[in-house]
Order: C-alpha cells, then sequence, then structure tokens
C-alpha cells in the first residue's frame, strides 16, 4: 500500500511540476482484492481533472487469479458522476462520467504467463496498444 500511494505522490508531483500540461494516463487495477483499491480509484477520480484519462482496465493478480472486477470501476464511476457537479465547481476539466464508462474496459481474467500470448487479447490490451498508437507527443502513463 505504501508503495501505491508513493507511485501516485510522484507521478502527481511530476505532473504538478509540468505546469498546465495533463499527462495521459492509463490505470490498471486489481479493485476488489484490498480496500484501499477502491479507495484509490475514489481518489484518482478526485484528481481526473488533471490528467488525460485514456483506460480504467480491471486485472487479476496474485490474491485476484480468476476474475476482474470492471463491474467495481464503473460502482465507482456512478458514485463519480452523483459528485462531479460539485467538483466543477473548483475545475471544469473533470471528465465526464459516459466517457469514463467508455474507457473502462477489462483485461485477462486468468492469471500467470499461461494468461499471455498469441490470441488472448482482450479490450485491456487493445485499449493500451490503441493508446500507444496514437499520434500524441506526450507520454502514456500506465498505473499498474
Amino acid at each position: 500500500m505504501k508503495y501505491r500511494i508513493l507511485c501516485f505522490v510522484l507521478l502527481g508531483a511530476s505532473i504538478l511540476s509540468l505546469g498546465n500540461a495533463r499527462e495521459r494516463v492509463i490505470v490498471l487495477t486489481d479493485i476488489s482484492n484490498e480496500p484501499d483499491d477502491e479507495e484509490s480509484l475514489v481518489r484518482f477520480l478526485v484528481y481526473s481533472n488533471e490528467y488525460d484519462v485514456e483506460g480504467l482496465i480491471a486485472t487479476t493478480s496474485q490474491h485476484l487469479r480468476s476474475k476482474t472486477r470492471e463491474d467495481l470501476i464503473r460502482r465507482q464511476i456512478s458514485a463519480y458522476s452523483k459528485v462531479r457537479s460539485n467538483l466543477l465547481i473548483h475545475s471544469k476539466k473533470y471528465p465526464k462520467p459516459d466517457n469514463l464508462l467508455e474507457l473502462t474496459v477489462s483485461g485477462q481474467s486468468g492469471y500467470g504467463m499461461e494468461s499471455v500470448g498469441t490470441g488472448k487479447s482482450t479490450a485491456g490490451s487493445k485499449l493500451i496498444i490503441e493508446a500507444a498508437n496514437k499520434n500524441d507527443p506526450r507520454p502514456l502513463w500506465v498505473s499498474v
């Protein structure tokens, strides 16, 4: 958990140091594995005005090996939609919930190397490839 918080702090600091430049971000999450995963997503959504969000991808992990929980990402976006009008008072750059929902997909539902390779593409892997291939000079940050 400390590592995740440090990553968000460092990412936030690097973004703030760039001034008005908005970083391109894709978030991969094994949400539901631990409560802090949902808390981190809520925190990310509160700061989503600072990023160009290009994807929210539900993944497996060592502790969530056989399914992804895209439904929990969508649940958090639904909650975000209820407070977005208040967030817009502070910044007009908060993404529309429908746009976030369009960018929400799942990765591989299996775990480990047997779940990767030829013929095992997912909506998540395709989204990452599309974003990486965009004609955009800014780096693409993939938060895991």
